[in-house]
């Protein structure tokens, strides 16, 4: 790698493999809405195959580092072996179809001085294909299986910063010195639930979650390629480790986001609906308390 510069208080770091059109928009994205002065950006380049080498090395330097992977590593190490040659005190990782608004980052950087306990801070993300909402966080339903909290829904319910058991690493922002701690992403995942699994490593070692919900990006979701080759057996791996320690934690809170998030899910495409699931939701909620800014401690 070439020399990088002064040393930075921010590293973003983006893998990428091929999709170099996506590639081109984040960067663009990137350099508009942050000073990139007192800021490293380390691309690691998984083997591509479509031009995005050569665009990558015309790149000026500083502050862009290449990582050029001498053969195909995958998200999780890609991730790792850059988080492990950064020298900022932050490190914000993006995915590289994700689409950067103004005023996205200072929020998050604000989460991460003011919550002490904070592991991740994420984001709100939208998906410009279907002009909707498709995170907010994560929630787990009673069987330990992962759901992401905001997805398709036409609005936004929170402002300030909400609290949740995991949030995508797609953009997120953390301590370097707690990602190095933690031993980064388990490299056994394969491009997909690994930020599930470090968020609840994190979570076990006593830290919190938070999402910005002022902060607000673009990301067309699962662009890279084969995407979603590996899930059930990223899934697998997931619950075999984790299943039985969520389902015995599970708190009223988490109960009642997860029933709010199947029941506000579909509330524009009601045939969607699994009847017996919506039912038991709709219980939930009944039951547990009413969905509200408090139930997920927004406005902090």
């Amino acid at each position: 790698m070439s020399d990088p510069g002064p040393t930075p208080h921010i590293s973003f770091i983006i893998p990428v493999f091929n999709g170099l059109s996506f590639t081109k928009m984040c960067l663009d994205s990137l350099r508009r809405t942050v000073d990139l002065s007192r800021c490293e950006v380390i691309v690691a380049d998984d083997q591509s195959t479509d031009g995005t080498r050569e665009y990558l090395a015309a790149l000026p330097k500083p502050p862009f580092r290449i990582l050029a992977n001498d053969h195909r590593r995958g998200y999780a190490a890609s991730n790792n072996a850059a988080a492990a040659v950064a020298r900022g005190e932050l490190l914000c990782l993006l995915n590289n179809d994700v689409v950067l608004s103004a005023g996205w980052l200072e929020p998050m950087v604000c989460g991460l001085d003011r919550f002490s306990d904070a592991g991740f801070i994420g984001n709100v993300q939208r998906n410009p294909r279907t002009g909707r909402y498709d995170h907010m966080g994560f929630v787990f339903d009673d069987d330990g299986v992962p759901w992401l909290f905001g997805k398709h829904f036409p609005f936004r319910p929170y402002g300030g910063y909400t609290e949740w058991r995991a949030v995508s690493a797609a953009c997120c922002l953390i301590k370097k010195q707690l990602f190095l701690t933690m031993g980064g992403f388990d490299e056994q995942y394969i491009n997909g639930s690994e930020d599930l699994d470090l968020c609840l490593r994190i979570g076990q070692a006593g830290r919190r979650h938070y999402v910005a919900n002022e902060s607000i990006v673009t990301h067309y979701v699962s662009s890279s390629q084969d995407r979603h080759a590996f899930n059930a057996a990223n899934e697998q791996r997931l619950l075999a480790r984790w299943q039985a320690e969520i389902q015995q934690s599970l708190t009223p809170r988490d109960r009642i986001l997860n029933a709010a998030n199947y029941v506000l899910r579909f509330a524009t495409r009601p045939w969607r609906y699994n009847g017996q699931r919506l039912w038991r939701a709709t219980l939930s909620l009944v039951s547990l308390g009413r969905f509200s800014h408090g139930t997920a401690r927004a406005g902090y």
